[in-house]
């Protein structure tokens, strides 16, 4: 029979406090679905509002339209809250108007849960 080395033990010791599995076997830990893994990492990091802020970029010309999508860009999303830059302040008034509609547009195409409101800044 083979006994672990000091070293060996030190570094199981220092992975199961890490994991808050004390006292408990490594090879004997559950184990991981990928598929569960990766939504709640994606999560954990917030890497899904990332993806979700690129799919809004590429969606926005589509939504707007060519001439309103030269002169806005989205420029992030936190909790929930679209903030789009405008360049001109009569395309500024136009969104405004239209913040209903693009909202809705935006909805549905996104779900409700990610995109709530939507804030225009001159920029």
């Amino acid at each position: 029979m083979r006994y672990a080395t000091r070293q060996q033990r030190l570094r199981h010791d220092l992975i199961t406090k890490w994991r808050g599995l004390e006292g408990e076997p490594l090879n004997e830990l559950p184990t991981l679905d990928v598929g569960h893994l990766i939504p709640s990492l994606l999560k954990e990091w917030k890497l899904d509002e990332q993806l979700r802020e690129d799919d809004v970029a590429a969606a926005w010309q589509e939504i707007v339209g060519e001439f309103i999508s030269r002169h806005t860009a989205p420029d992030g999303i936190k909790r929930g809250v679209l903030t789009l830059r405008v360049l001109q302040p009569a395309i500024h008034h136009t969104l405004m108007m239209e913040k209903g509609t693009l909202l809705r547009k935006l909805q549905e195409r996104f779900g409700s849960g990610t995109i709530r409101d939507i804030r225009f800044r001159h920029g």
